[in-house]
């Protein structure tokens, strides 16, 4: 039988359960003609495209104990403006038309790889480049770490009953706590230190933008495991490591931005924010795998999150079940529920998983709303519906799993329902409009749970 690939084998898992950022592409992507379809300008003559190159995994979460203390850290440089009211994020691990890349680089504001090239480099002008790379777990044929020397220190491995631990990503979970002091001679041979000095050194080597560290959860689920958890497993230990970790990170790369993946487990990971430039809440509101929403409590914790942390940037990724593109209610209410907090430095990513697969990098019409700027912070009324104002439009929000909210327009407006979207194609032409339904001042509407209305007003 043949060897099925890990990142591959991987992949696939993921792509039946989830998600920006978050899925293997294939080489180029078949353009096929559709309409109505937008293109941007062309490139400039002779813009490169990237080459293949490979995926990642997911992680759990962690206990809480004090963070330790730590040095000022330099500040990260600013991402690319945001188009409209949105910042906007992309994931690539394959070869692009020049055309796609124009497109990445006019309509986003971050762009995340695992890709390591000086090409990459010089193809993504405009948004940030941030470096991918796991923490938790490596692969035997991930080729940018030195798998020979990897294999050769058995302390950097995790253990169950004297054996590695296989992931379920097919990864072989590392030892969070493998680290000694950075003057060490022996350092490159302990993991903590390994995974920092050469992801550091990639980034500066490559001039890459920052470091997205994955898998950086603040405890073990189980299940990532298989129930197999190591031997010396203990939560506040394994949650105290990681923020060390993170910390020493950090302070290898004082003047670039270093975000990583955990924020959505809880477990103490906010504490991580002190120590970094920024987190990821994987997973906003919805399960990836059924889609069901996760309830109120648990998208109020994202939602204040980002608004206790203004200065770091926050990515709220949206992984979705096949089927997002017809689900407008969906795709409505986590769009209005970022808009309740957006700012330039809070990004946010939506994927239809049915489509994930196909090559492309996925973009939406809700994308190029601009309501103008935002006339202050979202307020609650007593009802529970959230509301926020702009120049020139309202959102609102009711994140109930089980009630209808009552809203009656104070105005004339034209609500905001969203058509299409999905895949860029080769030529750098895409699909989707944004249509409009009349809302005259006092017509009285329902909310529906998990539903929001987006509404402008009148001539814009």
């Amino acid at each position: 039988m043949e060897k099925t690939h890990p990142l591959t084998k991987k992949e696939n898992f993921l792509m039946k359960v989830r998600l920006w950022f978050l899925t293997l592409m294939m080489l180029l992507i078949s353009c096929t003609p559709r309409s109505p379809r937008v293109t941007p300008t062309p490139p400039p003559e002779g813009t490169p495209s990237l080459e293949a190159a490979t995926v990642t995994p997911k992680a759990a979460a962690s206990r809480r104990v004090p963070a330790p203390t730590q040095t000022a850290v330099s500040p990260s440089p600013a991402a690319a403006s945001p188009q409209g009211n949105f910042s906007v994020g992309v994931r690539i691990t394959t070869q692009l038309t020049p055309q796609q890349i124009a497109f990445i680089n006019q309509h986003y504001q971050v762009v995340m790889t695992p890709i390591l090239s000086r090409e990459a480099r010089e193809s993504i002008q405009g948004p940030q480049l941030m470096l991918y790379r796991s923490i938790q777990g490596t692969w035997t044929d991930f080729t940018q770490f030195d798998w020979a020397h990897i294999d050769a220190h058995e302390n950097m491995f995790a253990h169950h009953a004297g054996e590695r631990i296989l992931t379920r990503w097919d990864s072989w979970l590392m030892a969070p706590g493998d680290m000694v002091p950075p003057a060490s001679e022996d350092a490159r041979d302990h993991w903590v230190n390994y995974y920092a000095l050469t992801a550091s050194e990639q980034v500066y080597s490559f001039g890459y933008d920052g470091l997205f560290v994955d898998s950086a959860s603040h405890w073990l689920n189980p299940r990532a495991v298989f129930g197999k958890m190591p031997d010396d497993y203990d939560p506040d230990a394994w949650y105290q490591a990681r923020v060390e970790a993170l910390t020493y990170v950090k302070s290898l790369l004082p003047d670039k931005t270093v975000v990583f993946n955990g924020l959505h487990n809880g477990h103490g990971a906010e504490d991580s924010l002190e120590n970094t430039d920024g987190g990821m809440w994987e997973t906003f509101a919805f399960q990836p795998q059924s889609g069901q929403y996760q309830g109120e409590e648990a998208w109020e914790e994202a939602i204040a999150l980002t608004a206790r942390h203004p200065d770091k940037a926050i990515v709220l990724v949206v992984k979705e079940q096949p089927g997002l593109l017809e689900d407008i209610q969906k795709r409505t209410f986590v769009t209005a529920s970022y808009l309740l907090v957006s700012r330039p430095n809070l990004y946010f990513s939506m994927t239809d998983l049915q489509h994930a697969g196909s090559g492309s990098i996925l973009y939406f019409p809700e994308y190029t709303l601009d309501l103008g700027a935002p006339l202050g912070a979202y307020t609650r009324d007593d009802n529970g519906l959230y509301s926020r104002r702009f120049e020139r439009g309202l959102v609102l929000v009711n994140p109930s799993a089980s009630r209808s909210l009552p809203w009656t327009a104070d105005a004339d407006y034209r609500q905001v329902v969203p058509v299409g979207g999905g895949e860029v194609m080769a030529d750098g032409g895409w699909e989707g409009t944004l249509e409009y339904e009349t809302l005259a001042a006092g017509q009285a509407v329902e909310i529906p749970p998990a539903g929001a209305l987006i509404l402008v007003q009148p001539g814009d």
